[in-house]
């Protein structure tokens, strides 16, 4: 029985420096969201280079601008020396629905821009890949913000069947 109260003691102080150990000393602060990652396969009479383009024009049908791409693969086989398969990460944004986003919560900011991936995976099957908002994120937002941010990912959805299939 005189053991119980040291075990005790000894439990609470693990507790407790288990509880301040999880205490973000940096400062860093951490939000849970719930995401989706989109994907679809691109088909095979669809070339890689014709599923980019197909991507782009989409995009600019869609009022969502290209601002940028990474070509992941070139920087691999530069570290490495060895040729990879091609995977390629392509940025677009609307300004303005951007701009209502990060108002309405500055979080926001983690999905921008957004961003769409073309790659093929180690059995040669090419894939158009995205990460989505949840919905609740977008319900989340004022009434204007929420319509321009489903507008969006309503863009961004046609965009990764349009790269898909290769049509222009």
């Amino acid at each position: 029985m005189n053991k119980l109260p040291s075990l005790l003691a000894l439990l609470l102080a693990l507790v407790m420096h288990v509880a301040v150990a999880a205490e973000p000393a940096s400062g860093l602060s951490y939000t849970n969201v719930t995401l989706q990652i989109a994907r679809i396969q691109i088909q095979e009479n669809v070339s890689f280079d014709d599923a980019v383009e197909s991507l782009k024009l989409r995009a600019n049908q869609n009022n969502l601008k290209f601002v940028g791409a990474n070509q992941l693969y070139k920087e691999i086989e530069a570290l490495t020396g060895k040729p990879a398969k091609r995977m390629e990460i392509f940025n677009f944004c609307d300004g303005l629905t951007a701009h209502k986003m990060l108002t309405a919560d500055p979080m926001m900011i983690a999905f921008m821009p957004c961003r769409i991936a073309l790659l093929e995976d180690a059995s040669g099957k090419r894939w158009v890949i995205s990460m989505m908002m949840d919905l609740e994120l977008i319900k989340a937002m004022p009434a204007d913000t929420r319509k321009q941010a489903e507008r969006v990912m309503a863009a961004m959805k046609d965009m990764m069947v349009a790269a898909s299939k290769g049509d222009l």
